[in-house]
């Protein structure tokens, strides 16, 4: 008999941690939600594991996720870093660094999808674009020598399957791996997207995005960051 119950009581204890780790699954939060608000990058790393932070930031990376997957981001100098690559960056920026004066022009517009659940990868879409009076994409463009049918000023570059982890509820994540996939889209007459051919979707920059909650709007982030020295902002 006590040979029978041994087994029995054992495997009424593996059900039933099974059903309290699913009960807390499902109470967990969703992804999403606790996605949302104001992040400001404080680490930055590519694939090799150096430290770009000084890079891309200008002055500050921020990126505010709202409902119904909107998002406002200072992200452009980090999506360009990503995009084109270091070499091609670094010559770029010191050459329209004028382009990332987010004090004085808008800011970069972009959407995040997640599933309703809880997950370990979002989808991000920012939207790079030539900015009041400069131009600053085709700008960008024709420094990296591309054909004028390339010359678009709003090209929209998503990353899928993006690694976001939860170090807390103020600290995140994100990681462009091997998982990860490109898609650059412009738009036609009519709105819809089309494939954006002038650069290749494989050859972006992995690396990893360390970000940190922020409490203040982000106008007043920005503004403060830009009233640092650069050394300090950075």
């Amino acid at each position: 008999m006590k040979k029978i119950l041994r087994p029995l009581l054992y495997l009424t204890f593996v059900l039933l941690l099974a059903s309290c780790s699913e009960l807390l699954k499902k109470t967990e939060t969703p992804t999403k939600e606790r996605m949302q608000g104001l992040w400001k990058v404080t680490e930055a790393y590519n694939d090799s594991g150096d430290t770009i932070t000084d890079q891309i930031n200008f002055p500050v990376t921020a990126f505010w996720l709202k409902s119904a997957n909107a998002m406002m981001c200072t992200g452009g100098p980090m999506f360009m870093y990503v995009v084109y690559g270091e070499n091609q960056y670094t010559n770029i920026a010191s050459s329209v660094d004028q382009v990332f004066n987010y004090i004085n022009l808008d800011y970069t517009d972009g959407e995040f999808f997640v599933a309703d659940s809880v997950v370990e990868r979002f989808t991000i879409e920012v939207k790079l674009e030539g900015l009041p009076g400069q131009k600053a994409l085709t700008e960008l463009l024709t420094l990296l020598g591309l054909n004028s049918q390339f010359l678009e000023t709003t090209v929209y570059h998503k990353f899928r399957d993006v690694k976001v982890e939860f170090v807390d509820d103020d600290n995140m994540i994100w990681t462009l791996d091997n998982t990860t996939t490109a898609v650059y889209n412009k738009k036609d007459q009519y709105g819809d997207y089309v494939s954006w051919g002038g650069w290749s979707t494989t050859s972006f920059n992995r690396g990893r995005f360390v970000l940190q909650k922020q409490t203040v709007p982000i106008d007043s982030l920005v503004k403060y960051s830009a009233s640092l020295p650069k050394d300090v902002a950075k």
